[in-house]
């Protein structure tokens, strides 16, 4: 990409930014005020919480792809984290602009863009799996209390079948590369015949099929050869969940409503469960709905379920979304601030 296109982008960005806070400026004042409704020792505890999630989740990044053997640093890819964040809900493509970042990024630092994609699945997959654990828990519990819905128990089997698919494409790289060779000689011939369908040269070279598939190989066998660095991802991944938890305790105690242990995991999981699967961007209108709607069965008060629910919510969109927003430029791929 040009240095003109690259600066058009941003821009792009910039535009999207503002036009995403002036339609959601009576969103935001209702969050601004929900927040000053709690103890602000507590609330600024619960946003600080939030910046060491991210902290935790850049880790597991780095910790993923050093798996697969691409070198990286907690302080590269913490703006290519938050600018991930803003881009996914900027430009909304499940997930694929905020990925092409990372890909892109590493590939100007001299890396292997297929090993860092490689790296990106082992990322959620770890993940995915490390929220099962949680999501577990809280299932049994909401089962223990009889509140075990119908769309939870679907959220999760989508969950299953999402972690199912990212761990096949992984396994399918290790013991058939052969099957992985054939899709992605397919995905090459249909990605050139849609550029020539639009008059264009072709996008793909000849070898990318071949080059992609023995890298992405080699890539997953790395991951087997080296099961502590796989172990230390699950962990960071776990870790990370149980920061977010409590960033989530914390504005209970904000609010001065005492909760259990159970009932806590139960509202988050369902939380996160259904920001993971909701067709909507980031789970936007879903996420806080279903997380008021759990605590509220599970006993708690109805007005501090939806505010706790609100706060929690309010702070894990809009704190990394503006981080996100302020750290573009230190991001390589708009090619403003190389770090060394």
């Amino acid at each position: 990409m040009s240095f003109m296109k690259r600066r058009w982008l941003l821009w792009l960005l910039v535009i999207a930014f503002v036009w995403i806070v002036v339609s959601r400026l009576t969103e935001i004042r209702k969050l601004v005020e929900t927040l000053a409704q709690g103890q602000g020792t507590w609330v600024l505890a619960a946003a600080l919480l939030q910046v060491i999630y991210y902290l935790a989740y850049t880790a597991l990044y780095q910790s993923a792809f050093y798996s697969v053997g691409v070198k990286s640093r907690i302080d590269e890819l913490l703006p290519v984290v938050f600018a991930a964040v803003f881009v996914n809900v900027a430009a909304p493509t499940g997930g694929a602009s905020g990925a092409a970042l990372f890909v892109d990024n590493a590939a100007r630092r001299g890396q292997s863009a297929t090993r860092t994609a490689a790296g990106m699945v082992l990322m959620l997959a770890a993940n995915l799996s490390a929220f099962t654990l949680v999501l577990a828990i809280g299932m049994v519990y909401l089962f223990w209390y009889q509140d075990l819905a119908v769309y939870q128990i679907i959220g999760a089997a989508i969950l299953l079948l999402m972690l199912g698919g990212l761990t096949g494409v992984l396994v399918l790289g290790l013991w058939q590369p052969d099957y992985l060779r054939q899709f992605l000689t397919w995905l090459q011939r249909i990605v050139n015949w849609l550029a020539g369908r639009l008059k264009r040269p072709a996008l793909l070279t000849e070898d990318w099929a071949e080059k992609n598939a023995t890298e992405f190989s080699e890539a997953a066998t790395a991951i087997v050869a080296h099961p502590h660095r796989l172990g230390r991802t699950l962990a960071v991944a776990l870790a990370a969940h149980l920061v977010n938890l409590t960033s989530l305790y914390t504005l209970f105690l904000a609010f001065h409503q005492p909760v259990e242990f159970g009932v806590l995991v139960a509202g988050y999981a369902m939380g996160i469960l259904f920001w993971i699967v909701s067709p909507a961007p980031q789970g936007i209108g879903v996420v806080e709905g279903v997380m008021a709607l759990v605590y509220t069965s599970l006993k708690v008060p109805a007005e501090k379920a939806t505010v706790v629910a609100l706060a929690f919510r309010g702070l894990t969109f809009w704190l990394p979304f503006a981080i996100g927003f302020f750290l573009l430029r230190r991001v390589r791929s708009f090619g403003t601030v190389e770090v060394k």
